[in-house]
């Protein structure tokens, strides 16, 4: 397995593209922010300017000139560092009072360098103020601010923004190398699990944690599969000494028939007795062989994707019909319920199911004496839907229950019975394959079959 490294991982992957759309929205944030500080901070000292400017005239038109004068001189030099600038200009542009050296060209709101007196900004037109310049009577009155307010803030800004987003980049790199880590442990004890499972230890299982993230529910399932194998291996193991069991006495038997064949054929006599015995042997072992593959490839059919609504009402009703007459045959009593008028919809393989109900009923039919009574009932508790087949035959040991599911395991030792001893695990590995359950119990006589089924309730209104 080529895992790469933390760097590679999907964790840290995934982390650093989050990084890179977090700069993105950040660099788009500080722009938008950039263009609405300026606003706002423009529009309050437009205002700001604006109140003042109008003080400086009703103070004019209240008191006079020379009262504006002296305002307008005090309000200088209590401006810290010049950020206020004050002009009042005669009608030739001689500075009548304040700081600002010379009489602004264009008049109305500007923002633009101004000439300021004396001060840590004179002269310094790399600063810019917006300022107000209207006439006052026959003199101009400016009243403006300087803006590197704004210049301040919007570094400020920046700087809390280049800051705070280099610490979350960090925290951010830091977890998905953590992340990355952590996947990358997880999947290097997958690798050795997997590879200890390839050396034959069977036992070898996933280790899986707390985090229930994406990796351990794919170790969950890898265990599952691997306990499914480990069930097969064994299986299989028992399967091959049973086929074995099961093989050597028609085998034997059929050839023992070939060879009384070929006794009477050199005597000329009729071998065709001899013949049919052969050729029922080797029929009774092809249809061992059928059933075999039959739960292979069940057992191989994947996920369910093939899976259908089927109504199970519909099926037991039509396979009813011939078992009844088959009862009646045998001398048994045969009764079927299910409740009226209502689909039990379940969704899976409809020739799948029809066999696993055609094996149960078979497999009652066959077993139970004349004058036994078979029950069957379709019913439906909750979410779950209940076909029971109860029967008053000689049932099955309690200590047998589990074994009769087993391939080829027969209660009747000496094969005395016709069968394959297949017909209850081709029942059970379908009704698994459906997610069902099946149960076996003491009918007090006989025995009960229940296998529970899910109800597909979304499918009826559908």
């Amino acid at each position: 397995m080529d895992r790469g490294n933390v760097l590679s991982g999907a964790a840290f992957s995934a982390v650093l593209l989050s990084t890179m759309v977090f700069l993105s929205v950040l660099l788009i944030m500080g722009v938008v922010a950039h263009g609405y500080i300026q606003r706002s901070v423009t529009q309050d000292i437009r205002e700001d300017l604006q109140a003042r400017w109008e003080l400086f005239a009703v103070d004019y038109h209240d008191e006079g000139a020379a009262p504006l004068i002296v305002l307008i001189e005090s309000t200088t030099l209590a401006s810290a560092k010049n950020r206020q600038a004050v002009g009042l200009f005669a009608a030739d542009g001689t500075l009548i009072a304040g700081n600002v050296k010379t009489l602004p060209d264009t008049a109305g709101w500007q923002e633009a360098p101004l000439h300021v007196a004396a001060g840590m900004r004179a002269d310094d037109h790399s600063v810019s103020y917006l300022y107000r310049s209207e006439p006052l009577d026959d003199m101009t009155l400016v009243v403006g601010e300087a803006m590197d307010r704004t210049a301040l803030i919007q570094r400020t800004m920046f700087r809390a923004l280049a800051i705070s987003g280099f610490i979350v980049v960090l925290i951010m790199l830091w977890a998905g190398y953590i992340f990355s880590r952590k996947s990358l442990r997880k999947l290097e004890r997958l690798e050795t699990t997997l590879a200890r499972v390839s050396d034959g230890d069977m036992s070898a299982r996933m280790a899986l944690s707390s985090d229930n993230d994406q990796i351990d529910r794919i170790a969950r399932r890898m265990n599952a599969h691997l306990d499914a194998l480990s069930r097969l291996m064994v299986t299989t193991r028992t399967t091959a000494a049973a086929v074995a069991h099961d093989l050597k006495t028609p085998l034997a038997r059929a050839y023992l028939g070939l060879g009384r064949a070929l006794t009477r054929v050199e005597a000329g006599e009729d071998p065709s007795a001899e013949i049919e015995d052969t050729q029922a042997e080797l029929e009774g072992m092809n249809g061992i062989f059928d059933t075999f593959l039959r739960l292979v490839r069940i057992e191989a059919g994947g996920d369910g994707a093939g899976f259908v609504e089927v109504d199970l009402a519909a099926l037991l009703d039509d396979l009813v019909e011939t078992y009844q007459v088959v009862a009646e045959e045998n001398g048994q009593r045969f009764v079927y319920e299910r409740p009226d008028d209502e689909r039990l919809v379940i969704i899976g393989d409809a020739a799948m199911l029809r066999q696993m109900i055609v094996n149960l009923l078979q497999n009652a039919v066959t077993h139970c004496p004349e004058g036994a009574e078979i029950h069957l009932r379709l019913d439906r508790e909750a979410e779950r839907i209940r076909l029971t087949l109860a029967d008053t035959g000689p049932g099955v040991p309690d200590a047998a229950r589990e074994a009769v599911f087993e391939p080829f395991h027969r209660l009747d030792s000496s094969r005395g019975r016709p069968g394959s001893g297949l017909g209850l695990t081709l029942v059970r590995t379908i009704a698994e394959r459906h997610g069902a359950r099946i149960t076996l119990a003491d009918n007090a006589p006989g025995l009960r079959v229940v296998v529970e089924f899910a109800f597909v309730e979304q499918a009826i209104h559908s």
